[in-house]
């Protein structure tokens, strides 16, 4: 038996650590160069700037004199920059380039952290709070990221990937403020302001431009992309509202998408008042709880939602995702009970993070590959609609009982679901058969890995390559594009 020397020893385990940080290196480069990835680590980074300030805003606003009333417009200025400019972003991306615009959207939300932190009276706050809405719309053009680069089958998982992102960075981000408050009323903001401008530096040294990959490469072999191109020549700042006014899939989905926003901003807004009065809650055991419902969000986007889309398909998770959330919205008068509560928080929170994926993924499955910043944008910017209403439409009922603007929710998601049972046109799981009886893309050959929620930071997920010129590649993306375009519905 012989022993190293001390010498070799040292040499060993100097080989050792070299090999573990070739490792980690490869990880952050497969981290920064999977598109999918990296548009998760874009809206982590960008929700944990906004994160970082929400719990701030309302007393920074209360320097300049502002009430209750002004506040709540604050939040309402933010939400309506976001209704009006993130169909225009996403129909914008679909014409100039997805690299482009969110890099613009991420310095334009720079200046607009920047406005509120030096911002000296209440209408430049405003002004501040819009910018920062405009900034912030950049949404549907990531969603279009995802949908560039990846197959059918990964659709659904990799928009899952996009969902944990934001749960995490609604966590980090609040959390983070709070500390930095310690620092100055200010400075929360101007560390958003550079959480925003590293975002930017990622986007603009990371991400490969990816529009319009998956149609150029199928245009030698598919037909639906020869019939759509005149509409890329159609496209204009508001070619989602065209989409919605051509496509039935889209309509409904987008309708779908509204009813359920509606639904869980009402309870998000009036949540806390009902533990209050069933159960005497504060903000502590109410801030528990909704980091409760964030951790079973981020854990079915980030990592149920691919195994659950492959066993039932997108369509099937949605219809179930929208009846657990009117189940558990149901449940919530009832919380006077404490298991009641936590059975019904429970329940629509799984409902919640089955729904926002699967109609992000059904929405791209309707829509044009011309068309995909657009439409998704549009569906983005009606949920901010949905974010504004909601509220409010709660809050009326809440003061007639407290009970009422649950009970509405449920019967939100109840007409959604309504919408959702009837077959989607154009639409359909990605294992539907192709128009023409043409089996869907393999997942072997097209399929996207993407990172679940506990390794989205850690490790990259493999990816398509955009740049793909394989032999063979191109038909294949052909047929793919034929099956997504709406003129091919089964």
């Amino acid at each position: 038996m012989t022993t190293s020397s001390p010498q070799e020893a040292a040499a060993e385990n100097r080989q050792q650590h070299q090999q573990k940080g070739s490792q980690r290196q490869g990880a952050l480069r497969g981290l920064l160069t999977s598109p999918v990835a990296l548009m998760a680590l874009t809206i982590f980074i960008d929700f944990t700037g906004f994160g970082l300030i929400l719990p701030l805003l309302p007393f920074w606003a209360e320097h300049f004199g502002a009430d209750a009333r002004a506040i709540g417009l604050l939040i309402t200025v933010y939400a309506l920059a976001q209704l009006l400019f993130t169909p225009v972003l996403g129909g914008l991306s679909d014409r100039y380039g997805r690299r482009p615009i969110i890099i613009t959207s991420l310095l334009i939300e720079v200046v607009g952290f920047a406005l509120t932190a030096l911002a000296g009276t209440l209408p430049l706050l405003l002004v501040a709070r819009f910018v920062g809405g405009l900034g912030a719309s950049n949404m549907g053009s990531a969603q279009a990221v995802v949908a560039d680069v990846t197959s059918r089958v990964g659709r659904a998982k990799a928009m899952g990937a996009i969902g944990a992102a934001i749960g995490f960075g609604f966590v980090v981000g609040p959390a983070l403020g709070g500390a930095l408050s310690a620092w100055g009323t200010a400075a929360p903001f101007w560390v958003a302001a550079a959480l925003a401008v590293v975002n930017a530096l990622l986007v603009w040294r990371f991400l490969p431009e990816t529009r319009g990959r998956r149609a150029t490469a199928g245009a030698a072999t598919s037909s639906a992309a020869s019939s759509t191109a005149p509409m890329r020549k159609r496209l204009t700042l508001v070619a989602g509202w065209g989409n919605l006014a051509r496509n039935p899939a889209i309509a409904r989905l987008v309708t779908i998408n509204l009813l359920y926003t509606l639904a869980f901003a009402g309870m998000e807004s009036v949540f806390a008042l009902l533990t209050q009065r069933q159960l005497g809650w504060g903000a502590v055991q109410n801030g528990y709880l909704f980091t409760y419902i964030g951790v079973i969000v981020v854990v079915m986007q980030g990592g149920l939602v691919g195994l659950l889309v492959k066993r039932f398909g997108e369509r099937s998770l949605l219809v179930a995702g929208l009846m657990l959330l009117g189940v558990g919205l149901a449940l919530l008068p009832f919380g006077a009970n404490l298991v009641i509560l936590l059975i019904g928080v429970s329940v629509l929170s799984l409902g919640d993070g089955a729904v926002t994926p699967t109609i992000s993924t059904l929405l791209s499955f309707a829509s044009a590959d011309e068309a995909q910043g657009a439409t998704l944008g549009l569906a983005q910017g009606l949920s901010s609609l949905g974010r504004m209403l909601g509220p409010l439409l709660a809050g009326v009922l809440f003061v007639i009982g407290a009970g009422l603007p649950f009970i509405a929710g449920a019967a939100l998601a109840a007409l959604a679901v309504g919408l959702a049972l009837p077959a989607l046109p154009g639409a359909q799981d990605h294992s539907a058969p192709a128009p023409g009886g043409a089996s869907p893309p393999a997942a072997s050959t097209d399929a996207t890995t993407t990172p679940n929620a506990g390794s989205l930071l850690l490790a990259a997920a493999p990816v398509r390559d955009v740049h793909s010129s394989r032999p063979g590649a191109s038909q294949r993306q052909g047929e793919q594009h034929q099956e997504r375009t709406p003129s091919g519905v089964a």
